[in-house]
């Protein structure tokens, strides 16, 4: 049986842009053994993902069984990430399924690589190697904004980076915000921004709804819009000069 992944078309690299979107890709030119897949559709996304975009290809293997492979696609790669954060810190896993089926996941870039098989096909080693050339032929410039990378003075940040989509600080947010969490001898907060550009719109409709809330009066949290459009938070155990000396320094960071 030769089932060898082949190169996927350099047309995916022809973009001008460093990392296009999978929409912007002709699926029926990625192609496994030489052959187009059978079956290339963009479908909405599985909820637990938490993707913007998902691309599924369909396989005949030269054995009768079908490989499945979901590209999901994210806007940065801390959000790829993310759903790894939530799913046992890892960054590659293989469930193994009701009847012998295998899920394998990779992170590559922004896009997360879920590769649905048979146990049949799980035995070929070079099937297995391949996998992983797959995903490093598609485009995987780091399009985040830097947020996991860096470490606030005199503090430790904790290993986990979460995302909360649709509520922050108990508020319906029409935004999605990073959070990581930090801490000192004498303080423990998280640190927050969004994942991307928050128009002027959504947050002045977030922030009518927040200074409403216990996190105003109580003074637990500072939270701002950037010029940029990014909009960071800070919140937790911390008296009053201390958030704003690491909210001040969280804002430099960002910008």
């Amino acid at each position: 049986m030769r089932l060898i992944f082949i190169a996927v078309t350099a047309l995916l690299f022809a973009c001008s842009i460093e990392d296009p979107s999978v929409a912007e890709f002709d699926l029926e030119r990625i192609r496994l053994s030489g052959d187009a897949p059978f079956e290339a559709y963009f479908e909405k996304p599985e909820p637990y993902t938490h993707a913007d975009i998902q691309a599924d290809l369909f396989y005949a293997m030269g054995n009768g069984d079908t490989m499945k492979i979901s590209v999901c696609e994210f806007e940065t790669a801390t959000l790829a990430k993310a759903f790894f954060y939530n799913s046992d810190n890892i960054e590659e896993k293989t469930e193994l399924l009701i009847g012998n089926d295998r899920r394998r996941y990779i992170r590559h870039g922004r896009r997360i690589f879920i590769f649905s098989y048979k146990f049949s096909i799980s035995e070929n080693a070079s099937i297995l190697d391949s996998i992983i050339q797959f995903t490093r032929r598609f485009p995987a410039a780091d399009t985040s904004a830097g947020f996991h990378n860096f470490s606030l003075e005199n503090s430790r940040a904790d290993e986990d980076i979460s995302v909360q989509r649709k509520y922050f600080l108990g508020v319906e947010a029409p935004f999605s915000m990073i959070v990581r969490r930090y801490r000192d001898t004498n303080f423990t907060w998280a640190c927050a921004q969004s994942s991307g550009e928050v128009s002027e719109k959504d947050w002045e409709k977030y922030k009518v709804e927040w200074q409403r809330s216990v996190y105003d009066s109580d003074k637990s949290a500072l939270i701002s819009r950037l010029s940029n459009g990014t909009v960071i938070a800070v919140y937790g155990d911390l008296n009053e000069t201390r958030m704003r000396e690491v909210f001040n320094e969280f804002q430099r960071l960002v910008k």
